[in-house]
């Protein structure tokens, strides 16, 4: 899980920032041009997600005044190399843009959002009942299995004449 650095950059500074504000607050402090690299983690790497990535990318070109890194011309977000659920969010800050780079990437990246969120809030709820619910599922392929196999195993019937 870590982005490729160009060669003739290293970190400077490293946060952990936990949620958006977190992140709106830091680029505020820092200097004009600076450079951000955000990672959107999400819970899995799904179907479509290198799309999203790329669609993110266009409609943030498309907004005036947003600088990528000059090692990077024309790329603003990138999904992670290593095949890991993380969309990687590299800008030049000047104004503080995360803001506003949230609320676009927001509607790109909505539908996992949403996805994800009714099982949060039940895990929330009760917890457990998120592994209670695999196990189901679980038992339920295999108690499928088990109907199929034995049908499929049974000699075949010859016809009559």
């Amino acid at each position: 899980m870590a982005f490729r650095l160009p060669t003739n950059l290293t970190i400077g500074q490293q946060y952990v920032a936990v949620s958006p504000g977190d992140v709106a607050a830091l680029e505020s402090y820092l200097p004009s041009s600076s450079r951000m690299l955000i990672g959107v983690v999400f819970s899995e790497r799904y179907d479509g997600f290198e799309e999203d990535c790329e669609r993110a990318n266009e409609r943030l070109l498309e907004e005036p005044g947003l600088l990528t890194w000059l090692e990077y011309p024309g790329q603003f977000v990138t999904p992670d190399a290593d095949g890991n659920p993380i969309a990687w969010i590299h800008y030049q800050s000047s104004p503080v843009w995360w803001v506003i780079l949230l609320a676009i990437l927001g509607t790109i990246f909505i539908l996992p959002i949403i996805g994800v969120l009714p099982f949060w809030i039940i895990d929330k709820m009760f917890p457990g009942t998120m592994e209670l619910i695999s196990m189901v599922v679980v038992l339920m392929i295999v108690g499928g299995i088990m109907l199929v196999v034995p049908k499929m195993l049974k000699p075949a019937k010859e016809e009559e004449k």
